[in-house]
């Protein structure tokens, strides 16, 4: 008797078999959602052998895992549009740092800050007579994406427009006491 190798066996080719749609207890095909049709097929690797194993006994079945809920709750597009033009604003000159202390950390806080006092005393955002400007545009948010890094910690980005310039802002967002509050960010 001669040993068989792999090379002597026929090749073997995945089946399919058509399976009937679920049916209720009555005999009626059982209610399907009007937006999803069932696929009528059930794919195995060989006759009696799923193509998707069963889960051993000795493992557990981990999904992912929900973060924890803030006490503040979820940080919203909404909030974070909001909080960017609050930011702008202040880059700008046109509103006090002083304002988004409870939202900003310090170090940003204080650049931006610096950056507001500065662009007030350029020459260029100053009429005539050396009085600010009372035609600046205002800034519209056009876009804002979230990325959650962390249960603690979520990465946006934000695209302003106004007075025929578009400005990026990106932000880290990060959980602390009672609310959320930007840990750094950065200006385009």
């Amino acid at each position: 008797m001669s040993a068989s190798t792999l090379l002597d066996r026929p090749p073997t080719t995945p089946t399919l078999r058509l399976v009937d749609p679920p049916v209720a207890h009555s005999g009626i095909p059982a209610e399907i959602h009007p937006d999803q049709l069932t696929l009528p097929l059930a794919w195995e690797v060989a006759p009696g052998v799923p193509s998707v194993p069963e889960l051993p006994r000795h493992l557990r079945l981990v999904g992912p895992s929900s973060p924890p809920a803030h006490p503040s709750g979820s940080l919203t597009a909404s909030w974070v549009a909001r909080m960017a033009r609050a930011i702008i604003e202040v880059a700008d000159g046109d509103r006090p740092a002083a304002q988004l202390t409870r939202w900003v950390d310090r170090a940003p806080l204080a650049m931006l800050s610096a950056r507001g006092v500065a662009f007030r005393r350029h020459p260029a955002v100053r009429n005539r007579r050396g009085a600010l400007s009372a035609t600046r545009a205002t800034q519209q948010v056009r876009a804002v994406r979230l990325c959650p890094v962390s249960p603690e910690a979520v990465e946006a980005s934000a695209v302003l427009v106004g007075g025929g310039r578009g400005r990026a802002l990106a932000l880290r967002f990060e959980a602390r006491g009672t609310g959320w509050v930007v840990a750094d960010l950065a200006l385009g």
